[in-house]
């Protein structure tokens, strides 16, 4: 991680590893390089992106299951009347087998919820229902609005009120309050924002939703995201509380589709909401079999394998000052299998 930061390929990287009882974590490099050079801290609060789908949407959706609040085989449309795709189920949006597109098209030109809404509500199947993987944010945005709808609250709350709090996930939220804590992100120079963002979030998506949606939107630190680790290795409980049954999370461990043949050349496999380990890809190549994992595009990595009781996040800010790097994608498999070679052992 150091030659990538030296390389530029990122500011910085704060970092935890947690097993189901304990927690290490550290940071290399710096907060930011634009406009000024800042200094990265244990604290730094960083966009989440796309992990926001699982450590919010996924877990909120299965705690409404839990509940009896809705099943898996209900479509969309129960809850949301305007969706016209009347086939498509909740579980399809979870495991990204919709037949949806992966996004909107000139996202970039969204400028509030109601343009947005409108175009998720519109879109047209590019695929059979069931058939393809295609990891989808209109489907994770639906499912944000599934919440809201069911729950009568905003996703932020609901989130707040389940997860975060119960988790003492301090420093996590959607529109974070402290913003000189959180990591700049890239230089967005249009027609909807002028500058650097800096507590508001990346997607553009979720900018025009107002900082809260089903795909993206939640900010958070390493810390934090050492209690949600160690909720999944301790079979749902936190400090004596069950935030989610083991029963719900035997089923996040197990695979409800694969496709044969992906774009990285290997089985692509999905349980609800996560991605099963698959050899190679960004939690590399010593993780076991019983691993879910997921990443998020300003350059965040998240994996949990179950049957080492380990889990490490990897948080960076990527995108800053731009998007458009690619090192992370190898740097990240390469020090998983660091971290791990240094860390299974003593497990044994």
């Amino acid at each position: 991680m150091k030659e990538e930061i030296k390389k530029q390929s990122f500011p910085g990287i704060s970092y935890v590893i947690a097993t189901d009882k304990n927690q290490f974590f550290g940071y290399l490099g710096d907060k930011a390089w634009f406009p000024e050079k800042e200094v990265l801290t244990d604290d730094t609060i960083y966009d989440l992106a796309s992990l926001s789908k699982v450590i919010s949407t996924t877990t909120s959706i299965l705690i409404l299951l839990e509940k009896g609040k809705l099943r898996l085989v209900d479509p969309i449309s129960k809850y949301l009347s305007e969706f016209k795709h009347e086939n498509v189920r909740i579980h399809h949006l979870l495991t990204h087998t919709s037949g949806l597109a992966a996004d909107i098209p000139r996202a970039s030109t969204l400028k509030n919820r109601d343009e947005v809404i409108n175009k998720v509500f519109n879109q047209e199947l590019i695929n059979p229902i069931g058939e393809k993987i295609v990891y989808s944010d209109i489907g994770y945005i639906l499912l944000g609005l599934v919440i809201e709808k069911i729950s009568g609250k905003s996703l932020a709350d609901f989130a707040r009120e389940n997860i975060f709090e119960p988790l003492d996930m301090k420093d996590t939220s959607y529109n974070p309050i402290n913003i000189d804590r959180c990591a700049k992100t890239e230089l967005r120079q249009d027609n909807v924002f002028n500058g650097y963002l800096q507590g508001k979030v990346h997607d553009e998506k979720a900018f025009a939703l107002g900082g809260v949606a089903g795909h993206a939107g939640v900010f958070s630190t390493t810390k934090d995201l050492a209690h949600f680790i160690q909720m999944i290795l301790n079979d749902g409980f936190y400090k004596n509380q069950q935030i989610i049954s083991k029963v719900t999370i035997d089923n996040l461990y197990k695979p409800y589709v694969v496709q044969e043949k992906s774009m990285f050349n290997y089985p692509y496999q999905r349980s609800l909401g996560w991605e099963l380990s698959s050899f190679g890809f960004s939690c590399g190549d010593l993780v076991s079999n019983e691993t879910i994992l997921h990443t998020g595009f300003t350059g965040t990595n998240l994996f949990i394998d179950r049957k080492n009781k380990i889990g490490m996040a990897f948080l960076t800010n990527h995108v800053h000052p731009k998007r458009g790097k690619s090192a992370l994608f190898s740097a990240r498999p390469r020090f998983s299998n660091i971290a791990m070679s240094q860390i299974l052992p003593y497990l044994k």
